[in-house]
């Protein structure tokens, strides 16, 4: 598994990962290993992916043809985005849509965190997207850094300093988590920021 985390403060976002792999209980440290990310960039959007490194890869093949529509601008864009990409999932990637009868829809096999000048939003394997106010996590050692981004939100000037606190936690308690990470961020654009709010005048 891995943590992935997603952060939002003072008009920027950020995202952020650890960069471990595992092959059951063989634990695969950054330092033997040159493609070790687990987070893309498609046009000015990060996506980070939890699960199988083969996520990373398909996505990145997917989505390396221009004529592919990509638009992570909303909950409904991002949706609208993986289900165009679902049937080619299972058409050229012969991705697993793993049918049962406790299954509503086929899942697309990703799981993971996205932040962009829009914001920061989570995506499921039914397509849907949740959009989070200041921070969320995904993967193995998201309840650790769950914990440790809530207590030190309200403090930290710097989202860097959030996201950081979330992989350290994370880091410090999950066997499948650990450094190094890798963080990047973006400023949110103007419409995406929240509003201040007025000072009242005495």
């Amino acid at each position: 598994m891995s943590t992935i985390v997603v952060a939002q403060k003072n008009g920027i976002t950020c995202i952020g990962a650890d960069t471990m792999s595992c092959l059951g209980s063989l634990r695969q440290k950054a330092h033997h290993i040159v493609n070790k990310t687990k987070i893309t960039k498609i046009g000015d959007t990060y996506i980070g992916l939890t699960g199988t490194s083969a996520s990373l890869v398909v996505m990145n093949s997917y989505f390396a043809n221009p004529e592919r529509p990509r638009d992570f601008s909303s909950t409904a864009a991002i949706f609208e985005t993986f289900r165009h990409a679902h049937h080619w999932m299972k058409a050229e990637y012969f991705m697993s849509t793993q049918p049962s009868k406790d299954e509503e829809y086929e899942t697309t096999q990703f799981y993971g965190l996205i932040a962009n000048p829009h914001g920061i939003f989570a995506l499921y394997s039914y397509r849907s997207a949740q959009q989070f106010h200041k921070f969320w996590s995904a993967g193995s050692g998201r309840d650790y850094a769950l914990g440790a981004m809530q207590t030190v939100y309200d403090q930290a000037e710097s989202v860097v300093d959030i996201v950081k606190a979330g992989l350290n936690a994370a880091a410090e308690f999950d066997s499948a988590t650990a450094g190094p990470f890798e963080i990047f961020t973006c400023d949110l654009a103007e419409a995406a920021k929240p509003l201040k709010k007025a000072k009242r005048k005495s």
